[in-house]
């Protein structure tokens, strides 16, 4: 189905130059920056428990440092998920 996925730890600290309620919409953006340039595709897709995290957290604090999973489709699009994250295809293998 897919490329081998790449474990990446981002070091989000940039994010906390935005102003305080712009700061989990910078930390994503740098994500989506980061996950373009490591896998060299323009389509990137964030996974929603990306998103939970950085907004049950307030937009105000978003984690400093987070661990995720590069995952290439077919489709010339990524896929970002948690470190720990896995997908119901993964689970049903298992």
């Amino acid at each position: 189905m897919s490329q081998l996925p790449k474990k990446v730890t981002l070091n989000l600290r940039d994010a906390y130059r935005a102003p305080k309620l712009r700061r989990a919409r910078r930390a994503l953006n740098i994500i989506k920056e980061k996950a373009k340039r490591i896998a060299k595709v323009e389509r990137v897709k964030i996974s929603d428990e990306i998103s939970r995290l950085f907004h049950s957290r307030s937009v105000e604090r978003p984690p400093k440092k987070v661990t995720l999973l590069i995952e290439r489709n077919e489709e010339d699009e990524v896929v970002v998920r948690l470190g720990g994250e896995t997908t119901a295809e993964q689970s049903s293998n298992q």
